[in-house]
């Protein structure tokens, strides 16, 4: 099990594959199957970039410990229910977060059957052999196709090379017994340009979906001007 630092980690990484392929996920469904994809952190990810997730996931553990810290909204039972809970914030355009405990081939077959069609769709592990349609950018279904974030590796070119725009590395930093992780949000806001939306939307968020714990790390992006400006936490 991935401890909080290394799970907020895998989610800093995820929200930025998500928003360097797009800046704004409002009304976009985001489908994640396999067990134990609940966990990864990409529900977490994906509320903060604004848009839903639908976790098909087996793994009641995962599913039930991911609720537990904020990283999902609902847990159900069924399709049905989660397409009650997902309809509407879809259409207003709010981030939410559903796991379906459910077996994954048959959920998936009946998702087709219902023409649901998700704008992203993430499997773990990785299987380029299950295939499913998309939406284009004219709502109309696309060819099929699947896309993969590997948890496994490294980060892709395409969030390498929008970090490398942003002049933006990874910096961990810890709290301390007198300085909750929330007043480090606090402090570390003022640094970032207001014009900054993806990391200032991640500061405000992140805490929501992963709850602090005492002593923990905030995990995010800063410039080498910004880190070394960094003042006493």
């Amino acid at each position: 099990m991935l401890t909080p630092t290394d799970l907020q980690r895998q989610t800093l990484r995820l929200y930025g594959e998500l928003i360097c392929r797009r800046p704004n996920y409002a009304g976009q469904l985001v489908l994640t199957t396999g067990a134990g994809s609940s966990a990864t952190g990409l529900p977490a990810a994906v509320s903060i970039a604004g848009g839903t997730t639908l976790a098909i996931d087996p793994d009641t553990a995962a599913v039930k410990s991911t609720f537990r810290q904020g990283g999902l909204d609902f847990v159900v039972n069924t399709l049905d229910e989660a397409l009650r809970v997902l309809k509407n914030e879809i259409r207003q355009h709010r981030p939410l977060g559903v796991a379906l405990l459910s077996p994954v081939a048959p959920a998936i077959a009946e998702i087709l059957e219902r023409g649901v069609l998700p704008d992203l769709h993430i499997t773990l592990p990785p299987d380029p052999t299950l295939l499913f349609p998309f939406r284009n950018a004219a709502d109309e279904p696309a060819s099929p196709a699947t896309a993969h974030l590997d948890l496994a590796v490294e980060p892709s070119p395409e969030l390498t090379a929008w970090l490398a725009s942003q002049h933006l590395a990874e910096a961990v930093l810890d709290s301390t017994p007198t300085t909750s992780l929330r007043t480090l949000d606090a402090r570390l806001l003022p640094l970032i340009p207001p014009t900054d939306t993806a990391r200032r939307t991640w500061i405000e968020r992140i805490s929501h979906y992963q709850r602090p714990t005492p002593g923990g790390s905030r995990v995010l992006w800063l410039t080498p001007t910004e880190k070394a400006s960094l003042p006493p936490f």
